[in-house]
């Protein structure tokens, strides 16, 4: 196939403007293809951040129980101490000459 001398430098033309698009198209695809693997890295970190939020929780919820039990132990403490000053009271009173 020849090509007509008059119409080469259109065709050299076009076949730089093919080529620019080209570059233009690796370029992009590069760059795509390092954002994926960029996020790719980023998920694995994801995933292991997902499992210490799980402990997280886990934890949380122990530590919840834990802390409904302290409360539970201080509010009988606190019953007894209350008891226990009451009949303090009712026998040194009288042995102090105070109350009744």
């Amino acid at each position: 196939m020849t090509i007509p001398a008059e119409q080469l430098p259109t065709l050299i033309e076009r076949m730089i403007r093919i080529e620019a698009k080209l570059d233009t198209y690796n370029q992009n695809h590069a760059d795509h293809e390092g954002r994926i693997r960029l996020l790719e890295e980023r998920s694995g970190k994801l995933d292991v951040i997902e499992g210490r939020l799980q402990s997280g929780v886990t934890t949380f919820a122990d530590h919840e129980s834990r802390l409904r039990g302290l409360e539970r132990r201080m509010w009988v403490a606190a019953g007894v101490a209350a008891i226990g000053g009451i009949v303090a009271g009712t026998v040194i009173g009288p042995a102090l000459g105070i109350g009744g």
